[in-house]
């Protein structure tokens, strides 16, 4: 029992001793960009990572801001805000690199040019940011992730300030997530279902660094800045591993829009058949598509409202993906047909609205509202036409 106590004591020291100790002045802080990994969605645009080294200390750590608890439900969790992400501090350089190298990706360390104040303030700020009781995060998909994490350490750490060639930019959150997201079909459709019109607005410069490959780009032009004086962000670059480009290949017919666009055409042939015999065909059909949407309706809104991703905020899917469906699954009589005409009209709405509301929307998404718009009709405006 004593001797547990005394190494307890030892590794008690050694830590506080690590946490208290500043760097050499030979140490070098370094930006560790990693490349896309196109068999998992959470690494579609890369990763960034803080390297520190310091051989007079025997200090060799990765400070990854992208540990998570992967694992069952990651999507559900991630997407509902349910997913605690952390600083893992558990990997030196070495070991990083083997698993990046078995994945095949690539690999870049850009050198950050900092004076030892700098480093120590930087390596002192990640140290503490490491504790248990610091570590985790609220992950948000664009302005809190490893990335921007790794790059508010390094703004936190300078003396002055970063100074860049653009400010503001023509790009907005949509296009960057257009871009990459159907590789993976049915992350795409939940991405283009949930995507409010917070979405579409053009982004200030810094707003884009939530992607690597945006950040170094505009990183290695930038400048620290103080006072009178000004060096380079980057004291200089290595590229570790250069793996040939994968050829990103977007299938049309393994698209949720494929899928969607044979419920449509299914649903035209099933409207005009009712409507010409004048009796309404598959009611049980059409009530399954109610009760999906409300369910449906309801996870938009929670997302929207009960979650902080900007992702998300004044989803006008909700026009056509209506909580009111929750209203028709269980009134009767005229006040049913008034709530099938009230949800006919948010949707005839949501197609009048692509001219002047502030949200762009996917066909796949226009084409579920024009079934929903057929079946609502056939209960509210149009009742007595398919049921004589």
């Amino acid at each position: 029992m004593k001797r547990f106590f005394i190494i307890a004591l030892f590794l008690l020291l050694y830590i506080n001793q690590s946490n208290a100790i500043d760097l050499s002045p030979k140490s070098k802080v370094s930006l560790m960009v990693v490349g896309p990994y196109y068999k998992d969605f959470a690494s579609i645009w890369g990763h960034v990572a803080l390297w520190i080294k310091d051989d007079q200390n025997n200090i060799d750590i990765i400070y990854n801001y992208g540990g998570a608890a992967y694992g069952g439900n990651f999507m559900l969790r991630l997407v509902t805000g349910k997913l605690r992400f952390y600083l893992d501090t558990r990997q030196t350089l070495a070991q990083d690199l083997k698993t990046y190298y078995r994945a095949k990706r690539d690999v870049s360390l850009y050198e950050l040019n900092l004076d030892l104040n700098e480093r120590n303030k930087l390596f002192h700020y990640l140290q503490n940011n490491a504790k248990e009781s610091n570590k985790y995060y609220k992950y948000e998909f664009y302005v809190a992730n490893c990335t921007t994490q790794s790059l508010d350490a390094i703004k936190n750490s300078i003396n002055g300030e970063l100074v860049y060639q653009d400010k503001y930019t023509d790009i907005t959150y949509r296009m960057i997530c257009d871009d990459k997201f159907p590789v993976f079909p049915e992350v795409d459709f939940l991405i283009k279902l949930i995507s409010g019109s917070k979405n579409d607005k053009k982004l200030k410069l810094e707003d884009i660094f939530f992607v690597p490959a945006y950040m170094v780009e505009n990183l290695a032009k930038a400048k620290i800045k103080n006072g009178n004086m000004e060096k380079p962000f980057f004291k200089g670059s290595k590229q570790v591993y250069d793996f040939p480009d994968i050829e990103l290949k977007f299938s049309f017919y393994n698209s949720a829009l494929f899928y969607i666009l044979i419920l449509f055409i299914i649903e035209l042939g099933l409207f005009a058949y009712s409507y010409i015999s004048k009796t309404n065909y598959f009611k049980w059909y059409d009530y399954l598509w109610f009760l999906i949407t409300a369910i449906v309706s309801l996870f938009l809104f929670y997302v929207m409202v009960f979650t902080h991703y900007i992702v998300t905020k004044w989803n006008f899917n909700l026009l056509w993906a209506n909580p009111l469906f929750w209203l028709v699954l269980f009134l009767k009589g005229e006040k049913k047909v008034l709530m099938f005409k009230i949800i006919s009209v948010s949707i005839l709405f949501l197609f009048a609205g692509i001219l002047f509301l502030p949200q762009k929307f996917y066909l796949q998404n226009l084409l579920l509202a024009a079934v929903l718009f057929m079946k609502t009709l056939k209960y509210g405006f149009m009742k007595n036409r398919f049921e004589n």
